[in-house]
């Protein structure tokens, strides 16, 4: 029984860990270059318990980027723009009037 417990101890202790290390920051903290809007037009479509919405808001916090969030979960209305902008899965983020569907920070960088 107590070998049992000892696994299951180990276990937990693993997946924390495991799950400590894929939350840790997954982005470049490069500079930013502005080069088409300043300030840069952002706004995200996502949800709470999305994982790439989360890196998304650590992302902008990071750079210290203003940015809207609408929350599809919360609201009708937001969902509705969300499908009407061709979303499917979060984060859908429109950065200067540019789509970026998920978390793309390549794309986010080129689009300020």
């Amino acid at each position: 029984m107590k070998n049992l417990l000892f696994i299951i101890s180990l276990l937990f202790i693993s997946a924390y860990i495991l799950i400590s290390q894929f939350e840790k920051q997954q982005y470049s903290t490069d500079p930013i270059t502005l080069s088409k809007a300043e300030p840069p037009q952002i706004l995200m479509f996502g949800s709470r318990n999305c994982h790439y919405c989360s890196i998304a808001r650590s992302f902008f916090e990071h750079h210290k980027l203003a940015y809207e969030e609408r929350d599809i979960d919360e609201s009708e209305k937001n969902r509705q723009m969300f499908y009407l902008m061709g979303g499917q899965g979060t984060p859908l983020i429109i950065v200067n009037k540019e789509i970026i569907h998920g978390f793309d920070e390549d794309k986010i960088r080129d689009a300020l």
